[in-house]
Order: structure tokens, then sequence, then C-alpha cells
């Protein structure tokens, strides 16, 4: 039987990192800055490239070629604007092709490029990948990571919902351990049928099974982060040593105002398995991670 994969994240002395670090890249440091600046913007840590996103949308990879430093974005969201809404396609050509230049956005990073980047992704980000951002900014501080896939570990991916993601990484602050986040909105169909237990049952298994390794690549995370000023040398994240996971995550719900919380609460529990969950808890706009019962806030353990 093939051994099985190890989930790992960057270390700090990667070659990647350290050429990131090294000041060579000026575009590096302004997407950092960004991040300190732009509640929308985050940086997170893979196992051998860096994801830079814009409202939950894959704005950037960073990786490396050999010994060369590369970044890709997706083409949907270089599109430029066009003065008409409607383009005029070639009538005596073959296959319609289009007429004159269509333009592109030719330096991501430039003001009015950026802005249009932005905009793009903003038009592609759903309703739940926003919810997320803002969960993102509102819980920097314990924040280890986001959209983490696990489509490469054992069997964990043969599922019937397909789901290979885990929606955010937590190092809680009032128990300094690790948790995953599960996001839903209120009126999402899984949470009243049962399905969102198998769901959260698999993240459990994918905790336990993993543990050992889970601790290391996320201390290396914090480690990365700290070596390229994602994270300041004064912030909860830089002191943290993390010891333990808790395998149990946290479901977090989106219940846009009070009165929809109270109409639909006790029948999404009345679903659940909350002995495979560590909290659950129901939020309006936004919502702190960690471990703490309060209005809308239940822990289990």
């Amino acid at each position: 039987m093939a051994e099985q994969k190890r989930f790992e994240r960057l270390k700090e002395g990667d070659p990647l990192v350290e050429e990131l670090a090294s000041g060579k890249y000026p575009w590096w440091n302004t997407i950092v800055a960004l991040s300190h600046t732009d509640k929308d913007i985050n940086i997170q840590v893979r196992g051998s490239y860096l994801n830079v996103y814009f409202k939950m949308g894959n704005l950037l990879k960073v990786g490396m070629d050999g010994r060369k430093v590369i970044c890709q974005t997706h083409y949907k969201y270089l599109v430029g604007a066009l003065d008409d809404v409607y383009v005029d396609l070639k009538t005596e050509s073959d296959h319609l092709s289009v007429k004159g230049p269509c333009p592109l956005v030719t330096s991501l990073l430039e003001g009015k490029n950026f802005r249009l980047v932005k905009q793009n992704i903003s038009t592609y980000a759903g309703e739940e990948k926003q919810i997320q951002s803002r969960l993102v900014e509102k819980n920097k501080d314990t924040l280890l990571d986001a959209e983490i896939s696990f489509s490469d570990y054992e069997d964990l991916t043969n599922t019937e919902d397909g789901n290979t993601r885990i929606d955010l990484a937590n190092c809680d602050k009032n128990r300094d351990v690790l948790v995953f986040v599960e996001l839903k909105q209120i009126f999402d169909t899984r949470l009243y049928s049962g399905e969102i237990n198998k769901q959260i049952a698999k993240y459990v298994a994918f905790a336990e099974k993993h543990q050992e390794h889970l601790v290391e690549a996320y201390n290396n995370v914090i480690q990365v982060k700290r070596a390229l000023n994602v994270i300041s040398e004064v912030s909860y994240l830089a002191s943290v040593n993390i010891q333990e996971v808790e395998p149990r995550p946290i479901l977090v719900i989106a219940g846009y105002d009070q009165d929809i919380i109270n109409a639909k609460k006790q029948k999404i529990i009345d679903n659940l398995e909350t002995s495979n969950l560590s909290g659950l808890y129901f939020f309006g706009t936004d919502v702190d991670l960690n471990f703490k019962s309060g209005k809308n806030k239940d822990i289990f353990i």
C-alpha cells in the first residue's frame, strides 16, 4: 500500500519564503502592505505556494519554478471594461472573430487596473465567499488559514457531497488549540436534512488522523507569516506555539438578523449531531470565532 500523503505547509527556510523575504520583489511588499490595510485581502500558506485572496477569490498564486518565483491569476479577472456593452464580431470570418481589441488588464497592481481586477473578482464572488471574507477580517488576530483543501488525503474525498475543503482554521486564543471552522448560510438545506452531519464527521476524522501533522504544519504557517511580515511580531499569533488540535470543528451559521436566527435556530439544532461539534455560532454580520459562550454561541467542550 502506498504511503499516505502528509498534511504539510511551507516552512520558513523554504526557497520561496526566503526569496520573498529578501526584499527583491517590490510587488510582494505591496501585496503584504495591502493585506494590512485592505480588509478584503488576505494571504494564506499552502504546501508549496502562497495564495493571495480578495473577497476569498483567488487573486494570486505565488510559487516557484526551479529557482524562479512565478505568479498566476485567472484570466477572467483580467478582462478589461469596454466602452460599449456589445462587442462587434466579424461576420466574414469562419468563426466570428472579435473586431478590434478585447482589452485585458496589463499590470495587476497598477491603480486603475487593480480596481478593475477587484471589481471582476467581486462579480464572481458569491455571498458565502463575501461572508467568509468578513470572518477572516474579523478574526485576523487568530486566523491561521482559509479554504483548506484536503483533496489529496486518503479516502475523505470519497463522499457523496464531494466537498474537499474546510472553510477556516483558527488558533483559539482562549484554549491555544487549532480548530477548524465550517461556514454555512442559515437557509442552506443541508442544515435541515442532516446532510451537514456527514460533512462534519469527515472533518473530525481528518483532524483526528492528522493531529501531529496539523500541529507541525500550522506552527510552520505562523513562522512563514512572521518571516513575510503577514503577521506582526507583537500579534497574538506571533508568540503562539500550537500543541493541540481540537478535532471537532465549530459550525458558524450566517443568520443575517436576530429575527431570522430566532425563527430557524431550534430546527437546525434538532437536525445536528452536536457531539461532533466543539461550537455552534449563529451571527448577523460578524462573529468572534474563539471559544466563549454568549448570545447565539454554544460551546460543547
